[in-house]
């Protein structure tokens, strides 16, 4: 599948023929909830046979279990399908940066799926007043059971994904922020990303 943003910035989503079982990490965030839609679509658009496990890092600070269950749950009714394989996995008290890379490199290292499929995006060109998380180098040499769609996206180009794809109810269900359990503190990066994505696409952000 591609997709091409309003810049002209292209997203290809591709599961290769001869994988059988894939993973994609599913925080409950704004990221990850669009690709795990997008995978689904994909398997659905090409009539795959193909078994899917979600893997989600319980973090008691900004309530990343509930919200990830709420993406799954959502994406089931969407799409009429039971997503049956869910697994916690990792820490959740870890820093911000490593809460998603540890787990994902424990997954691929001991192959627990073909192909892992990560949401990890780029910091906006623009400076907050909070410092951005370290996000994986665009040009860094990926290994082959791993995967970063996002990988040369702002959030911008994220929504801009959602509206295409007339998925902003889902986007309303997610949580982005990272200091708080089911609201937003309007002072974390998260915070101040989102806000900043929705403002340069001129949408209102109806959600949590």
């Amino acid at each position: 599948m591609k997709i091409v943003c309003y810049d002209q910035t292209e997203v290809t989503i591709d599961i290769p023929k001869h994988l059988t079982h894939i993973g994609v990490m599913v925080s409950g965030g704004f990221d990850s909830a669009i690709l795990l839609y997008l995978v689904l679509k994909e398997i659905q658009d090409t009539n795959r046979d193909i078994k899917l496990t979600v893997f989600n890092v319980p973090n008691v600070k900004d309530n990343a279990d509930y919200f990830s269950n709420q993406v799954v749950n959502f994406l089931e009714k969407h799409f009429n399908k039971t997503i049956s394989d869910i697994r916690s996995i990792g820490d959740g008290t870890l820093p911000h940066n490593q809460i998603i890379q540890k787990p994902g490199r424990y997954i691929t290292e001991n192959k627990l799926v073909e192909k892992l499929y990560v949401g990890v995006n780029q910091n906006p060109p623009i400076k907050f007043p909070i410092a951005g998380p370290w996000r994986r180098d665009p040009n860094d040499v990926i290994p082959d059971n791993l995967s970063y769609p996002f990988l040369k996206l702002y959030k911008t180009h994220i929504l801009d994904i959602y509206s295409q794809f007339g998925m902003l109810e889902l986007a309303n269900i997610t949580h982005s922020c990272t200091e708080t359990l089911n609201n937003r503190c309007n002072q974390c990066f998260q915070c101040y990303e989102r806000a900043w994505a929705y403002k340069e696409l001129n949408l209102v952000d109806n959600g949590i």
